[in-house]
């Protein structure tokens, strides 16, 4: 859902003060001239924040009287652009819960630090702008907290017991607090019962389509793939039936154990097309590895990758990291998938997939500590991709420094994404009040 942006527009008694990139400040007296220049301001606007946001209807501010107007119409405005165009008191202004975005014009922002400056140091949704890059990144970061708030997360089975004595199981609650994500347990025996019950024609047709768009079928039979298929459909009619943004499974409990494993085939083949159509999907009740990924995913609308920390080299600074659920579509949601082959899953039955990543990329690694705490974040550029058979999928990562990482590094699973998003990062930490830590 696009943000709602309205534009408030602050001038001194309807005279604007316009600075121009020399640095020369400009008083505009005549109202209709002082409109003119507004306007253009606002088709500016319009033509550098593209589609992804709604643009409300703007409202002029000569006095505080004229914010009133703003409060009726709080439920339908999720950001107010703060044009500082003059002097009036904004006492009123702030007031205001929601975020503000101040600005005062491409390269000048003197007007806005006048009014703002000060007040943005004790709020977290306060913030100044000095291009309308910034404007966008701000967006960005505000349409990723929102869509967290708005996000329902899936949780396939109960951690497993050895795996809570590697893992602190996080306080769920705290987290709703803090991010407003809901959790919604589903018991493994139901995800189960769902799989029994997936047409088998339907079944067929998905697992022909993932034959059909692989480079290569190497280990899997038709009977796998066909299971994988089914298995996939059942996790997505849960999600859907649950109305959910996300899931994590006890995996483990498939793969690992006698427990489920004659029952269900291992999710990862689905997992990786979930992800493909904007579900994250952590694996190992690895909450936190989850939340992770759903951070970069919103910021980069992307998928996101989860990986082992297989390996750290302090001499190259380069790390390795490895798991069976690479996603297609890594270079953005709506960009042409990946090449990937079909193989089996850990040399035995099952089903993954290969997918090969470029060499070359700038990537973003993060995670987070178990209550949102805090999140450890850092950029890489990948030197290999390779199939690497247990895990399927072992990504080779140029970093600034290896021993560091794993100084402060926060558990083994990290996420991955595509792009550079460290100040999204950042700036998102500040407005989700947990601490921000860059390698």
């Amino acid at each position: 859902m696009a943000l709602n942006i309205k534009p408030v527009i602050i001038s001194s008694r309807g005279a604007g003060v316009f600075v121009d990139q020399d640095g020369r400040m400009e008083l505009v007296a005549d109202q209709s001239k002082n409109r003119d220049r507004i306007d253009l301001l606002l088709k500016d606007l319009k033509k550098e924040m593209g589609k992804g946001v709604n643009i409300l209807k703007e409202l002029y501010v000569s006095s505080p009287k004229d914010y009133q107007s703003l409060f009726k119409e709080k439920d339908a405005i999720d950001v107010v652009l703060l044009y500082v165009l003059g002097v009036t008191p904004i006492d009123e202004l702030l007031n205001w819960q929601g975020p503000i975005i101040a600005f005062s014009g491409q390269y000048t922002p003197a007007m806005a630090l006048y009014a703002v400056a000060e007040e943005r140091h004790q709020r977290k949704n306060l913030f100044i702008a000095l291009d309308y890059q910034d404007i966008s990144n701000i967006l960005r970061v505000l349409d990723a907290k929102q869509a967290l708030s708005q996000t329902r997360i899936v949780l396939f089975g109960s951690p497993p017991t050895w795996h809570l004595r590697w893992y602190a199981f996080p306080d769920l609650e705290a987290i709703r607090r803090k991010t407003g994500l809901q959790f919604i347990p589903v018991e493994l025996r139901e995800l189960i019962d769902t799989v029994r019950k997936v047409d088998p024609q339907k079944a067929a047709s998905q697992a022909d389509k993932w034959m059909a768009d692989a480079r290569q079928v190497v280990e899997p039979t038709l009977e796998h793939l066909q299971e994988s298929a089914a298995a996939y459909l059942a996790m997505e009619h849960i999600l859907r039936r649950k109305d959910a943004q996300a899931m994590v499974i006890n995996c483990l409990e498939i793969t690992q154990s006698q427990k489920f494993s004659d029952q269900i085939i291992n999710p990862c083949m689905g997992m990786s097309f979930l992800r493909d159509k904007g579900i994250a999907s952590g694996c190992e009740m690895d909450i936190p590895g989850l939340l992770s990924m759903i951070l970069l995913s919103n910021l980069g609308h992307k998928p996101a990758f989860m990986g082992n920390i297989v390996h750290a080299d302090p001499e190259n600074n380069v790390i390795k990291l490895s798991h069976c659920i690479l996603p297609t579509r890594m270079p953005g949601f709506e960009e042409d998938p990946l090449p990937y082959t079909l193989r089996d899953y850990h040399g035995a039955k099952g089903v993954t997939a290969f997918t090969d990543i470029p060499t070359g990329v700038e990537v973003t690694l993060a995670r987070v500590q178990r209550n949102l705490e805090r999140i450890m974040a850092f950029t890489g550029e990948v030197v290999a991709c390779e199939d690497t058979t247990f895990c399927r999928n072992t990504v080779t990562i140029r970093i600034h420094d290896a021993r560091d990482f794993i100084r402060q590094a926060e558990g083994n699973h990290h996420a991955m994404v595509f792009g550079n998003y460290l100040n999204g990062l950042e700036m998102l930490s500040s407005v989700l009040d947990c601490n921000f830590q860059s390698l």
